[in-house]
């Protein structure tokens, strides 16, 4: 009997560690999954910003693209005019 309550009273006292380290352990685990799901909100917010700002370069690109061009044109058509009148005198 005796030994019957002394393992009881190992296995009683045995659990109650396991059960506060398992949620010491449970804390910390949940500390860092918040943790965790704080640095991937910054990811995705910084991510998002990244977007925003390229699609801004983009539009700037298009942009200085479509000046380049019409200049380009612009440029075509007077050295054509140029060299037309240089090719009649």
């Amino acid at each position: 009997m005796k030994t019957t309550m002394m393992k009881t009273a190992a296995m009683v006292l045995g659990l109650g560690m396991l059960v506060g380290c398992a949620t010491t352990d449970m804390s910390k685990l949940e500390a860092d999954v918040a943790n965790a799901q704080a640095a991937a909100d910054a990811a995705m917010k910084a991510a998002k910003e990244a977007q925003l700002d390229a699609a801004t370069a983009q539009g700037t690109a298009d942009a200085a693209m479509k000046a380049a061009t019409d200049a380009a044109d612009a440029c075509s058509e007077r050295c054509g005019r140029m060299t037309e009148k240089a090719m009649a005198k």
